[in-house]
Protein backbone atom coordinates (compact mmCIF):
# COMPACT_ATOMS: atom_id res chain seq x y z
CA UNK A 1 0.00 0.00 0.00
CA UNK A 2 1.12 3.33 -0.91
CA UNK A 3 2.53 6.00 1.72
CA UNK A 4 -0.50 8.27 1.09
CA UNK A 5 -3.07 5.34 1.87
CA UNK A 6 -1.12 4.91 5.50
CA UNK A 7 -1.45 8.81 5.73
CA UNK A 8 -4.91 9.08 5.58
CA UNK A 9 -5.49 5.97 7.59
CA UNK A 10 -2.97 7.55 10.55
CA UNK A 11 -5.39 10.72 9.96
CA UNK A 12 -8.58 9.02 10.27
CA UNK A 13 -7.40 6.85 13.55
CA UNK A 14 -6.41 10.20 15.25
CA UNK A 15 -10.02 11.22 14.19
CA UNK A 16 -11.80 7.98 15.74
CA UNK A 17 -9.38 8.43 18.90
CA UNK A 18 -10.64 12.05 19.53
CA UNK A 19 -14.00 11.25 18.72
CA UNK A 20 -14.01 8.60 21.40
CA UNK A 21 -12.45 10.89 24.08
CA UNK A 22 -14.59 14.02 23.69
CA UNK A 23 -17.48 11.97 23.69
CA UNK A 24 -16.67 10.33 26.48
CA UNK A 25 -15.32 13.50 28.64
CA UNK A 26 -18.22 15.87 27.55
CA UNK A 27 -20.41 13.33 29.09
CA UNK A 28 -18.76 13.02 32.22
CA UNK A 29 -18.02 16.68 32.87
CA UNK A 30 -21.81 17.46 32.69
CA UNK A 31 -22.11 14.55 34.71
CA UNK A 32 -24.56 12.50 32.45
CA UNK A 33 -25.09 9.24 33.22
CA UNK A 34 -24.41 7.73 29.25
CA UNK A 35 -26.22 4.54 28.09
CA UNK A 36 -24.08 1.52 27.96
CA UNK A 37 -23.72 1.39 24.20
CA UNK A 38 -22.87 4.57 23.55
CA UNK A 39 -19.67 4.19 26.31
CA UNK A 40 -19.17 1.07 24.27
CA UNK A 41 -19.25 3.28 21.18
CA UNK A 42 -17.09 6.00 22.85
CA UNK A 43 -14.49 2.49 24.03
CA UNK A 44 -14.51 0.92 20.64
CA UNK A 45 -13.72 4.29 18.56
CA UNK A 46 -10.99 4.98 21.02
CA UNK A 47 -9.83 1.40 20.77
CA UNK A 48 -9.95 1.42 16.68
CA UNK A 49 -8.25 5.02 16.69
CA UNK A 50 -5.54 3.27 17.80
CA UNK A 51 -5.14 0.41 16.56
CA UNK A 52 -6.18 2.44 12.87
CA UNK A 53 -2.41 5.08 14.01
CA UNK A 54 -0.50 2.03 15.54
CA UNK A 55 -0.62 -0.17 12.12
CA UNK A 56 -0.81 2.71 9.70
CA UNK A 57 2.33 4.51 11.66
CA UNK A 58 4.24 1.51 11.68
CA UNK A 59 3.35 1.20 7.84
CA UNK A 60 4.32 4.72 6.84
CA UNK A 61 8.03 3.63 8.45
CA UNK A 62 7.64 0.87 6.84
CA UNK A 63 7.31 2.68 3.60
CA UNK A 64 10.38 5.61 4.94
CA UNK A 65 12.49 2.79 5.11
CA UNK A 66 12.92 3.57 9.06
CA UNK A 67 11.88 -0.46 9.87
CA UNK A 68 15.76 -1.42 10.10
CA UNK A 69 16.16 0.86 13.06
CA UNK A 70 13.61 3.26 14.07
CA UNK A 71 14.68 7.28 14.84
CA UNK A 72 14.27 8.82 18.08
CA UNK A 73 11.39 10.65 16.83
CA UNK A 74 9.29 7.55 16.39
CA UNK A 75 10.09 6.34 19.60
CA UNK A 76 8.57 9.28 21.55
CA UNK A 77 5.27 9.25 18.82
CA UNK A 78 5.42 5.48 20.51
CA UNK A 79 5.72 7.31 24.05
CA UNK A 80 2.94 9.35 23.12
CA UNK A 81 0.24 6.79 21.49
CA UNK A 82 1.16 4.41 24.89
CA UNK A 83 0.13 7.39 27.33
CA UNK A 84 -3.21 8.27 24.95
CA UNK A 85 -4.37 4.70 25.45
CA UNK A 86 -3.57 4.93 29.08
CA UNK A 87 -5.50 8.21 29.09
CA UNK A 88 -8.94 6.57 28.14
CA UNK A 89 -8.84 5.38 31.83
CA UNK A 90 -7.84 8.99 33.00
CA UNK A 91 -11.22 10.07 31.15
CA UNK A 92 -13.71 7.54 32.83
CA UNK A 93 -12.21 8.31 36.18
CA UNK A 94 -11.55 11.96 36.23
CA UNK A 95 -13.25 13.48 33.06
CA UNK A 96 -15.45 15.53 35.50
CA UNK A 97 -13.00 17.93 36.18
CA UNK A 98 -13.49 18.87 32.09
CA UNK A 99 -10.58 21.28 30.86
CA UNK A 100 -7.65 20.16 32.24
CA UNK A 101 -8.14 16.59 31.24
CA UNK A 102 -9.17 18.46 27.95
CA UNK A 103 -5.97 20.01 27.72
CA UNK A 104 -3.65 17.31 28.98
CA UNK A 105 -5.45 15.13 25.99
CA UNK A 106 -4.60 18.17 22.96
CA UNK A 107 -1.14 18.65 24.61
CA UNK A 108 -0.38 15.09 23.82
CA UNK A 109 -2.15 15.30 20.03
CA UNK A 110 -0.42 18.40 19.29
CA UNK A 111 3.46 17.29 20.75
CA UNK A 112 2.88 14.40 18.72
CA UNK A 113 1.79 16.33 15.18
CA UNK A 114 4.81 18.53 16.12
CA UNK A 115 7.07 15.90 16.37
CA UNK A 116 6.13 14.01 13.24
CA UNK A 117 6.19 17.55 11.22
CA UNK A 118 9.58 19.05 12.29
CA UNK A 119 11.29 15.40 13.50
CA UNK A 120 13.51 17.13 16.09
CA UNK A 121 15.70 14.09 17.92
Amino acid sequence: MSYQFYKILHLLGLMLLFFGFGGLLISAYARVELKKAARIMGFVTHGVGLLFILVSGFGMAARLGFMAGLPSWIHAKIGIWLVLGIAISLVKRKGYIGWPVAILLLGLGTSAAYIAINKPF
